[in-house]
């Protein structure tokens, strides 16, 4: 398992354990997910992983980022756009099993700017068809934090959208969520200079279903 993700993953055959009988699918997978998301305390894990870059890195705008992967398949790191600042020191997860945390700190260019920046994740909806979630976050040196998510078809992001991205994402607050295709995506931030970024990745009805 790589350093920067944290959980065991939410397997065919754990499901299989759980619902003995029933058919594994995505949907399933993606909801025992969602029921674990604090399992083992791998939650505790991706924040200690993150604080302790923080701790580091030392004071400036640095958002303490985490994602959860909750859509019954793994995830692939497919992109980011920056608009100001970098992931320091730890890279972007590369991949994420479904059930597990990823976590990264985004730091700021200099004393006199922000972070604000978006990844994109590829996976599976429910079908079978591949998609790309993507993230995004601002916490401008001046003014309120703010976040934004969409999903759209795969490779959609390899396109330049991302000045159009950024109007959207300036004019949103601490909590955004998309639905689109069969997918799900939540995202939040915190306030003040280095807050939690916290984004959730799943399918449609994973986050309301779940808990039964």
């Amino acid at each position: 398992m790589a350093g920067n993700v944290f959980g065991n993953p939410v397997t065919d055959e754990l499901v299989q354990e759980l619902y003995p009988g029933t058919k594994v699918t995505r949907k399933l997978k993606a909801e025992v997910a969602f029921q674990y998301i604090n399992s083992g305390g791998k939650d505790v894990d991706a924040k200690n992983f993150v604080y302790g870059l923080k701790d580091k890195y030392g004071n400036g705008i640095s958002p303490k980022c985490m994602i959860y992967n909750a859509t019954g398949d793994t995830l692939t790191y497919s992109g980011k756009h920056d608009w100001h600042g970098h992931v320091w020191q730890s890279p972007y997860p590369a991949k994420i099993q479904n059930g597990q945390w990823g976590a990264f700190l985004h730091v700021h260019p200099s004393w006199f700017a922000g972070s604000e920046s978006a990844i994109v994740y590829r996976g599976f909806n429910g079908e079978g068809y591949l998609c790309d979630w993507m993230l995004s976050w601002g916490i401008p040196y001046v003014g309120d934090n703010h976040v934004y998510t969409e999903i759209r078809e795969s490779r959609h992001y390899e396109t330049d959208h991302w000045d159009y991205i950024k109007g959207l994402l300036e004019n949103q607050s601490t909590k955004h969520e998309d639905t689109w295709n069969g997918c799900h995506s939540v995202v939040t931030i915190g306030e003040g200079t280095s807050p939690e970024f916290v984004g959730i990745i799943t399918l449609d009805g994973v986050t309301t279903s779940s808990g039964k």
